[in-house]
């Protein structure tokens, strides 16, 4: 028999009833990119005895003021809601992640235990992720109940990597938002995988996510596991009719489930029909369903009706059941539904209606639609993820130990000679072709670096030239000075135009921690770039730049070559201070 734990109950009623106290500086548009930057923010912070939530939404956080907000955090255990969705605006993606780590490791100092954590509307992508991780397999999200990721780019990456930390410590989530995100068949069944194992979900939104019935499956899978799910919203995913047949056979499972959302998700009416024999056969108890814009007959529409007003108290349960956007038949077609759903049906904006009372355009119950067996071929045999942020974040890594010089004749003309000098070495990094540039390399490479007006384009071949030449330093003393004074110029030139984080990417390009956008494998030998990085980083970066370069290096560190991986491991200054 089971024991009633008086001091539990008794601890769980005085957090209910306490007033709740916090930090909320909600759309006050700060761009916060200092420490001082942040003093308004940390004051408050430091002054609320009780800080249960803290609330930056519609702000911008750069790492050092994310730092310093990290800072003050380690004094409040008791911060319980961390609501930070909209909070990094305009900031460069390889900004986001330390800061959100810097975050993170102020919570875990504190020993925090989060219920909410919101970051929606942040683009960060795949490597906000990696800034997430230790915070979500540590003991702050040991309770966790509400994760909000809605509109973050993740992708098919992302998800895989969300349902990586998850998984170790898999938390009792109520409630898990990861609406706009790319998902696809691959991050849904990924995810899928950490919702079984946590059987505790209430509310489940995913929609616009292109997910397939193939993931739907995985899902509806899951659910199964969830039975005190209430709330699923899957809109504008394609479920079709595969689809609703798994969601059908998780039904009997989800005796609490109150409110779906399968708006335009091309059931047709073979899947409607699927749902509507389910609905009344575990007699669902809905209270809320949206099926809007599924291209579903007049007939199934009926059926569907039918199933979910079959019992008595339908009229007083029922508060909203939309059609919208279905062929619902003649006038007196739909005013039949109207009279059966009452003022819960939402029956308008049709498209299309039928002449005859008895027409039944079911024309998909045998067979699916060509479109949608079209659409699923191709979903199942491309199974990789193509998006943007997946892109910027997968490795594509070409430790280059060779290099051969090919005979070019030199133009021996003035200054063509020197642009065709540094053109031929950055072409082909190789210590021959750097001798050819003289006695000081550094100050010809510049010379034929600042001629050039654009900035991006600036920074680009400042990166380039200089770790072309730093991946000659193990073997050339003079390359290794070169180096370190092209790393000064690199970054003197991005302060000068404020470019700062620009450069940052850049650099996360060339050293392999994010994938470059260019085909092309590197031209440079990264061992020695990192050597001579290792040489550079405590006196000439920025703190910024340097917790960035920390951060990535720390993460992708165990999936990097062998040789590149003893190397970096010889140079600790590149991991931490």
């Amino acid at each position: 028999m089971s024991t009633f734990d008086l001091k539990s109950f008794s601890s769980a009623l005085n957090e209910t009833n306490k007033v709740q106290s916090g930090v909320d500086f909600t759309g006050k548009s700060l761009k916060l990119d200092t420490e001082k930057d942040a003093k308004d923010i940390v004051a408050a912070i430091s002054a609320c005895p009780d800080l249960y939530y803290l609330t930056l939404t519609g702000n911008t956080l750069g790492v050092a003021a994310a730092e310093a907000i990290a800072k003050a955090l380690e004094s409040h255990p008791e911060l319980k809601v961390a609501r930070w969705s909209d909070m990094f605006t305009g900031r460069m993606k390889t900004e986001i992640p330390p800061a959100l780590k810097a975050l993170g490791d102020g919570m875990i100092a504190a020993g925090a235990r989060l219920k909410v954590l919101d970051l929606s509307d942040n683009a960060f992508g795949p490597i906000g992720v990696e800034g997430l991780a230790k915070l979500l397999q540590s003991e702050v999200c040991s309770e966790l109940e509400e994760l909000r990721l809605n509109n973050n780019g993740l992708g098919i990456t992302g998800a895989r990597l969300l349902a990586k930390a998850l998984s170790s410590r898999p938390p009792k989530l109520r409630v898990f938002i990861a609406g706009r995100n790319r998902l696809e068949n691959d991050g849904a069944t990924a995810l899928a995988q950490v919702f079984e194992k946590m059987g505790s979900l209430e509310e489940v939104a995913m929609p616009q996510n292109g997910i397939y019935h193939v993931g739907i499956s995985a899902l509806s899978e899951a659910f199964k596991q969830n039975p005190q799910l209430s709330c699923l919203n899957l809109n504008d995913n394609t479920i079709g009719p595969k689809g609703a047949e798994a969601v059908a056979e998780a039904l009997p499972r989800l005796k609490n489930l109150k409110a779906i959302n399968f708006g335009d998700c091309l059931l047709k009416s073979k899947g409607a029909r699927t749902l509507a024999k389910a609905f009344k056969d575990n007699s669902t108890l809905l209270e809320c369903l949206d099926l809007s814009h599924n291209e579903i007959g007049r007939a199934a529409c009926k059926e569907l009706v039918d199933a979910i007003t079959v019992l008595p108290d339908s009229g007083e349960r029922l508060s909203r059941v939309v059609l919208a956007g279905n062929s619902l038949g003649n006038a007196a077609s739909k005013k039949g539904m109207k009279a059966q759903l009452g003022a819960a049906g939402e029956l308008t904006d049709d498209e299309g209606e039928s002449g005859d009372e008895d027409d039944d355009d079911d024309d998909d119950e045998g067979t699916e639609s060509d479109d949608e067996s079209d659409a699923e071929s191709q979903d199942e045999e491309n199974t990789e993820d193509s998006a943007t942020e997946d892109a910027q974040h997968s490795i594509n890594i070409s430790v280059n130990t060779t290099a051969t010089s090919n005979n070019i004749t030199l133009d021996t003309s003035g200054m063509e000679e020197v642009r065709s000098d540094v053109e031929r070495f950055l072409k082909e990094p190789t210590l021959e072709n750097l001798e050819r540039l003289g006695s000081n390399p550094s100050d010809v490479i510049e010379a034929h670096i600042e001629s050039i007006q654009d900035t991006d384009e600036l920074l680009t071949q400042y990166v380039n030239a200089t770790l072309s030449v730093a991946g000659l330093s193990l073997n050339s003393d003079k390359a290794g000075d070169a180096a370190q004074q092209l790393f000064a110029r690199t970054i003197a030139a991005a302060n000068k135009r404020a470019a700062s984080w620009p450069l940052t990417e850049r650099l996360l390009r060339g050293l392999a921690l994010i994938k470059s956008e260019e085909k092309a494998p590197l031209r440079w030998h990264l061992p020695g770039c990192y050597a001579s990085l290792a040489r550079a980083l405590p006196q000439q970066f920025p703190a910024a730049l340097r917790s960035t370069l920390r951060f990535f290096i720390g993460a992708k560190l165990a999936n990097l070559p062998t040789e590149l991986r003893e190397s970096l491991q010889q140079h600790p200054v590149l991991l931490h201070e």
